[in-house]
C-alpha cells in the first residue's frame, strides 16, 4: 500500500538537554521494558524505530498498545492495560479467527480502542486461508473484520489484498485502509465494517468532491456516527489533495491544498493522520506555503478552520514552536494535542494540550517518570495519543548512549 504523499515531515530530537523536574505523581506508568508480559517472558519495545506509533486510551484510563517481547514464545503482541492489570488481547502464535495463526502485528502496530474496552488491530496470518486480516477483540471474543483473499465491496471483482490502519468507534463500527486486487491493478480503498455490513467509503479513482479523482488515501478516522474522515490525494484539474469526511450524505472537502488559510498564503500538504471527534471536529497538521508561518495544527469546527497553534508562535512555560510532530490528537470537546520541538527554551521537545484556546505543557523532556529517571528521549517519532476527556499517552526511549527508561505512560485528565 503506498503512503500518503501529502504527509509531513517527521519531528526527530533524540534527547533531553536540561532537566525540568516536573512532579512524577502526574504521570502513571503503564508498562516498561523489562517488566513482566502476561503469558509469560517481559516486554521490550513498545514502538516500531521506522514508524510513529501511539497507543490509544479511553476515559476509563484502559491503554491498548503494541509491544515486542523478550524470553516468551510469543514475540510480539497487542496488550490492553486496565489500571495495574496488563491483559494480552493477540500475540503471534495465538489462532486466528477462520484458521491459521497470527503470526506478527510490527507492520501494523496501532491498534484502536474504544470507550468499552474493545481493541481493534491488524495483524499477518500464517498456516490459514489468509495471510493477514483486520480483528476485533470485543466482550472477550476475538473476530474478523476482513481478511485478504477477501471480497471488497463496492469494487466490482475486487479482492482485499492488504489492510491496515483500524479506527474503531464505541458501536464497535471499524473503518480501515486497503488495497482492493482488481484484476491486474491494485486500488487503494477506506472501508466500514458497521455491524455485519461491509461498505466501500472511497476508493481510488472515484471522483473528488471539488474535482479530479481520488489516488491515495491517509488512515481513516472514526466518530460514533459513523461519520469517517480522512486526509486524500487528488489527481486532475484540482486540488491536489485535503481532508475530507464521508458519512450518509456523501463525501465532501473540508479543506483543499491551494485554499487560503486563516494565517494567510495557502495550504500546501496536510498530515498523513488527522483527528475526529463525536462532534464533527477535525484536526490536522498543515504545511502553510506564502503565509507568515510555515506551518501549524488546525482544528475544523461547524465547516470553520481555526488556528491551534502555529510556528514561532508562544508556547507555554516559555520559548517557541519551532516544529510540530506527525499528527495531533482530539479530546471530546475540541482539546487538541501534539508534540512539538521548541526554541529558545529549556526543553527541546515536549508535548502540549491546547483546550479552549489555552495552551499547557502536559509532559517534556526532562520530566520526571514513576519508573525512575526522567524523560530523555520520545524516540524518533514523538507522537502522543488523547482520549475522549483529555487523558494523554506518551512513549519513552533511551537516547542512542543508552540513557533513559522505556515504556509507556498515561497522564490523567487535568481537573476542569
Amino acid at each position: 500500500m503506498r503512503r500518503l504523499s501529502i504527509g509531513l515531515a517527521t519531528l526527530v530530537v533524540a534527547h533531553a538537554p536540561a532537566t525540568i523536574g516536573s512532579d512524577a505523581s502526574t504521570i502513571r506508568q503503564v508498562a516498561v521494558a523489562g517488566q513482566a508480559a502476561p503469558g509469560g517472558g517481559s516486554f521490550e519495545h513498545f514502538s516500531i524505530e521506522w514508524l510513529p506509533v501511539v497507543a490509544p486510551v479511553n476515559d476509563r484510563g484502559q491503554v491498548a498498545f503494541f509491544a515486542t517481547l523478550l524470553r516468551s514464545a510469543a514475540s510480539e503482541g497487542i496488550f490492553l492495560a486496565s489500571g495495574s492489570s496488563i491483559t494480552k488481547i493477540a500475540v503471534d502464535g495465538d489462532r486466528a479467527p477462520g484458521g491459521g495463526t497470527l503470526s506478527g502485528f510490527g507492520k501494523h502496530p496501532i491498534p484502536a480502542l474504544n470507550a468499552h474496552g474493545s481493541v481493534a488491530f491488524a495483524a499477518a496470518v500464517a498456516g490459514g486461508t489468509t495471510v493477514e486480516g483486520i480483528f476485533l477483540s470485543s466482550r472477550g471474543r476475538l473476530r474478523s473484520v476482513a481478511v485478504a483473499g477477501g471480497p471488497a465491496p463496492g469494487i466490482a471483482s475486487g479482492t482485499f489484498a492488504v489492510l491496515d490502519a483500524p479506527a474503531l468507534n464505541d458501536r464497535d463500527y471499524v473503518a480501515f485502509l486497503a488495497s482492493v486486487r482488481r484484476g491486474r491493478e491494485q486500488v487503494e480503498a477506506i472501508y466500514l465494517r458497521a455491524g455485519r455490513a461491509l461498505t466501500k467509503v472511497v476508493a481510488q479513482g472515484d471522483p473528488a468532491p471539488a474535482g479530479g479523482t481520488f489516488a491515495g488515501f491517509g488512515p481513516p478516522a472514526l466518530n460514533g456516527q459513523g461519520t469517517v474522515a480522512f486526509a486524500a490525494v487528488v489527481e486532475g484539474r484540482a486540488a491536489p489533495g485535503g481532508v475530507f469526511v464521508a458519512d450518509t450524505s456523501g463525501v465532501r472537502m473540508l479543506v483543499g491544498a491551494g485554499d487560503e488559510s486563516p494565517l494567510g498564503g495557502i495550504y500546501a500538504k496536510f498530515s498523513e493522520r488527522i483527528a475526529l471527534n463525536d462532534a464533527g471536529m477535525v484536526a490536522f497538521t498543515a504545511v502553510l506555503k506564502g503565509a507568515r508561518v510555515a506551518q501549524a495544527v488546525m482544528l475544523v469546527e461547524a465547516d470553520r478552520v481555526r488556528v491551534v497553534s502555529a510556528l514561532d508562535e508562544p508556547a507555554p512555560e516559555g520559548g517557541t514552536f519551532s516544529h510540530f510532530g506527525p499528527w495531533p490528537s482530539l479530546g471530546r470537546a475540541g482539546a487538541v494535542g501534539f508534540t512539538a520541538s521548541v526554541d529558545r527554551a529549556a526543553v527541546g521537545v515536549a508535548a502540549f494540550v491546547v483546550d479552549r484556546g489555552r495552551a499547557s505543557r502536559a509532559v517534556a523532556l526532562g520530566d520526571a517518570l514513576p519508573a525512575g529517571g526522567r524523560l530523555t528521549s520520545f524516540g524518533l517519532y514523538p507522537a502522543i495519543s488523547l482520549s475522549p476527556g483529555g487523558a494523554v499517552t506518551f512513549t519513552s526511549a533511551p537516547t542512542a548512549t543508552g540513557e533513559g527508561v522505556e515504556g509507556l505512560f498515561v497522564i490523567a485528565p487535568a481537573p476542569r
